[in-house]
């Protein structure tokens, strides 16, 4: 019996070491884990002191302390006179003199080129800028001319601006004339040397990518020409005529539209607008042309409408959507012409240009266009000299064609300045 019983004192279970470790294990664990918050709290509240964040940083750059500019002496005078030389006012049209200790402008402007309005906001921005004070600008009762008074706080000089319409016909009437020349992206070399040889004010519109597209773009953008999107439409003769495989045709969905028009502005990014290429069926549908224009609208690109139809009506959605666009007046090679072309189209440059003050027209990138485009402006240039004349109300006008870009066609005057 007493054996038994010892036998029975040994069998008693003894304590589970791996239920003690397991605990062990446990309250270490979260010992670790409080040990960790609290670690990682002390560290945000550091940072929180700090106030310098690296996403903020990146999103909201430091202030930089204001320093007050000093003007130079002088400078005041200084800006009125390159922002008159800006708005092309002619030395003759200038009058300066001295009246009563102050320095007095009487200047003309050129109502068909000029408005008072822009030419105040113009002085006034360059006055400012230079740290001068407009005091007052007064219109006169007819609306023909304004008085601006103009202080130097430097040199305590007052100026007195007194800008007036030509109502006397002094100034020779100047008719803008803007070129476009249609389908580069075909060729490089010689033949393209030649046409950014011509005058920089003529646009160079490009069909998208094609082997010499992104060319054609870099170099007359290294010479500040203006270049456009020549974009590829469906023309009533397809396919006999086909403007291209990523070219927007009438059947295509709205996305599919946006798409390719998109594609092309990635193609030539440093183009400021676009004209038609073709595109006498697609010009004449709203839906075509509306997801066109959305794009070139969101991209800030402006619009020329070649007017391949007398039923497009690009233009007019397009001014409808807020977009500078103007449409085309004349093609200077039309196929119908086939002899003593460039004496015709000479011709019909000078009729236009008797009854509106500005022309676009367009030509195309071959060598026949490239050698009549240079004896056109050659027989533009000399048959608007001084001696000829435009009858008007008030008698004889002297008049001359300038040539100048597109933009200044399509943009307010004040985008332009």
């Amino acid at each position: 019996m007493i054996n038994a019983r010892r036998k029975y004192k040994r069998k008693k279970p003894k304590k589970n070491k791996k239920s003690f470790s397991f605990k062990t294990f446990l309250i270490i664990a979260v010992i670790i884990i409080v040990a960790f918050f609290v670690w990682q709290l002390v560290v945000n509240i550091s940072q929180k002191e700090k106030k310098e964040p690296t996403f903020i940083i990146k999103e909201i750059p430091e202030e930089k302390e204001k320093i007050p500019v000093e003007i130079e002496k002088g400078a005041v005078e200084s800006a009125i006179n390159y922002a008159l030389q800006r708005l092309e006012i002619p030395e003759e049209f200038i009058k300066t003199y001295s009246k009563r200790n102050k320095i007095c402008k009487d200047i003309i402007i050129d109502i068909n080129q000029l408005s008072l309005t822009i030419a105040n906001i113009f002085i006034t921005d360059k006055v400012e800028e230079v740290g001068g004070q407009v005091i007052s600008v007064e219109e006169s009762k007819d609306g023909n001319s304004i008085e601006m008074k103009i202080f130097d706080p430097i040199i305590k000089q007052y100026y007195i601006l007194k800008i007036k319409n030509d109502t006397n016909n002094l100034y020779e009437k100047i008719i803008k004339l803007s070129v476009i020349i249609d389908d580069f992206g075909y060729f490089s070399g010689e033949l393209l040397d030649e046409f950014l040889a011509l005058d920089k004010s003529i646009t160079f519109s490009i069909l998208p990518e094609l082997s010499y597209s992104q060319e054609v773009m870099q170099k007359a953008y290294n010479q500040g020409r203006e270049t456009f999107i020549h974009i590829p439409m469906e023309p009533i003769s397809y396919p006999q005529n086909d403007p291209g495989k990523n070219a927007i045709f009438v059947h295509l969905s709205e996305e599919e539209i946006e798409k390719r028009v998109k594609k092309y502005i990635k193609n030539l990014p440093l183009c400021i607008g676009g004209n038609n290429h073709m595109g006498s069926l697609a010009t004449q549908h709203r839906d075509v042309m509306m997801p066109v224009l959305k794009i070139m609208k969101e991209n800030n690109l402006i619009f020329v409408d070649s007017k391949t139809t007398p039923k497009s009506i690009a233009n007019s959605l397009a001014k409808e959507m807020g977009i500078p666009t103007y449409q085309r007046d004349l093609f200077l090679d039309p196929d119908e012409i086939k002899q003593n072309r460039v004496e015709i189209i000479t011709k019909k440059i000078l009729k236009y240009s008797e009854g509106q003050n500005k022309i676009v027209a367009i030509t195309h990138c071959n060598r026949k266009s490239l050698d009549e485009l240079k004896q056109i402006l050659k027989n533009v240039s000399d048959s608007s000299a001084s001696t000829r004349f435009i009858p008007d109300t008030s008698g004889s006008r002297s008049w001359r064609i300038k040539l100048i870009p597109i933009s200044e066609i399509l943009m307010p005057e004040e985008y332009v300045l």
